[in-house]
C-alpha cells in the first residue's frame, strides 16, 4: 500500500519551474504549494465502500497542471492500479507526480488529430479500466465518450468558470484575495474567476493588489486568442466602464449586462451592483457551467456545486467529489451519495 507519509513528503520537494506549464516559474511553484498543501490525508485514506474499479484511466487537459494529482492520489491509496494521459506539452509534470507516487502507469497518445496508432493505444488502455475520469473540452469528451467500452463508467469534466460576489472590494482582505484568485494559474481552469461582483468598489486598491501579484508570481505564456480578448476587454471598458492596465495585469470595471464568462489572463474584472437577484440573473444564462462562487455574503447560492471563501477559488476541497459529483461513489459502483453526506 501507498506510504502516504513519505508520497506528501516527495510531492512537496518537486520544483514545478521546469515542467513547461506555460506559468511562471513562480506561479507554477505556487500553484504546486497550493495544489499539495491542500491535499487532506484523512480524506485520501478514507473508507469507500462498494467494489473497487479493476483500474481507471484518468485524462487530462492541459489548462491546470495540478488538476490531476488528487484523484492519482485517491486511487493509489486505495490501491487501484492507475493509466494516467497527460494533455499534450503536460507530460513532464504528470510524469513527475506519476514518478512521485509510484506505480502509476502513464501512457501518451493524441486525442485530436489522432493516427491509427494512438487509436489502438486508447482502445488498449480503455479495455484494460473499469471507469474513466476524463477533463477537457467538450469535442475531446464527445470523441472519447463515442469510443467508449459499455460497462464503462465515464465520468468527463468540461469547462467551466467561477464568480465571487463579495459585500465590497475596497480594502484588506478582500481586495488582496480577489487579486489572488485572477492571478493564480493566470485564469486558467475551471476554478479561475471571470469577474468578481462587488457592492463597492475601489479601481485603484483593486490595481495595487494586481501589481503585486504581478511581481509575486509574474504572469506566464499568453497565447493570441487570450490576448486578442484582453484588448477588446479593455477597449469595452474604455467605452462603457473604468480600468486601469499594468504591465502584466489589467483592471476592469463595467456594469452588470457586460458579464462574461471568460477569464482571461491577469484581467480582473468587477461588476458593481445592488440587488443580487441582478447576479443571478447575469449569470443564469451559463449556470449550468458555473463551477465555483467565491463570496463573503451569508446564504448567497447561485447554483454552482462549490462555494468557498474569496481567495480560496483555486483551493478544492480533497474530497470525494467534483463539481458535485461523487467521483469514488460512481467508480466504487455503490449508491453515490449527494454533496451533503446523504445517500
Amino acid at each position: 500500500m501507498l506510504d502516504l507519509p513519505a508520497t506528501l513528503a516527495r510531492l512537496a520537494a518537486l520544483d514545478p519551474a521546469g515542467w513547461g506549464t506555460g506559468l511562471s516559474a513562480d506561479n507554477a511553484r505556487a500553484g504546486w504549494a497550493a495544489a499539495v498543501g491542500d491535499l487532506d490525508p484523512a480524506a485520501l485514506l478514507a473508507h469507500v465502500s462498494g467494489t473497487a474499479p479493476r483500474a481507471v484511466l484518468v485524462i487530462c487537459s492541459g489548462n491546470v497542471f495540478t488538476a490531476p494529482l488528487p484523484w492519482l492520489l485517491h486511487f493509489a491509496a486505495r490501491g487501484v492500479p492507475t493509466i494516467v494521459k497527460p494533455a499534450s506539452g503536460q507530460e513532464a509534470a504528470v510524469r513527475a507526480m506519476a514518478t512521485a507516487i509510484g506505480g502509476i502507469d502513464m501512457r501518451v497518445w493524441r486525442g485530436t488529430d489522432a493516427t491509427a496508432d494512438d487509436l489502438a493505444a486508447e482502445a488498449a488502455a480503455l479495455a484494460e479500466v473499469d471507469g474513466v475520469l476524463a477533463f477537457g473540452g467538450a469535442p475531446a469528451m464527445q470523441a472519447i465518450r463515442a469510443r467508449l467500452p459499455e460497462g464503462v463508467v465515464w465520468l468527463p469534466f468540461g469547462p467551466r468558470f467561477g464568480v465571487g460576489v463579495v459585500s465590497a472590494l475596497t480594502h484588506a482582505p478582500l481586495v488582496e484575495a480577489a487579486a489572488t484568485d485572477f492571478a493564480l494559474y493566470d485564469g486558467h481552469g475551471c476554478m479561475s474567476p471571470a469577474a468578481y461582483f462587488a457592492r463597492a468598489i475601489d479601481l485603484s486598491a483593486l490595481a495595487d493588489a494586481m501589481a503585486d501579484a504581478e511581481a509575486r508570481w509574474p504572469r506566464g505564456e499568453i497565447d493570441p486568442a487570450d490576448a486578442a480578448q484582453t484588448r477588446a476587454r479593455i477597449l469595452l471598458a474604455r467605452a462603457a466602464g473604468r480600468k486601469i492596465v499594468g504591465s502584466g495585469w489589467a483592471v476592469v470595471e463595467l456594469p452588470l449586462d457586460h458579464f462574461s464568462p471568460v477569464a482571461l489572463p491577469r484581467v480582473l474584472v468587477v461588476h458593481p451592483f445592488t440587488d443580487v437577484q441582478k447576479v443571478r440573473a447575469a449569470v443564469a444564462p451559463w449556470r449550468d457551467r458555473l463551477g465555483t462562487v467565491a463570496t463573503d455574503l451569508p446564504g448567497l447560492f447561485l447554483g454552482a456545486p462549490r462555494m468557498c471563501a474569496p481567495g480560496r477559488m483555486q483551493h478544492p476541497v480533497c474530497g470525494r467529489f467534483h463539481d458535485g459529483v461523487d467521483v469514488l461513489g460512481a467508480l466504487w459502483r455503490q449508491r453515490a451519495l449527494r454533496p451533503d453526506g446523504t445517500a
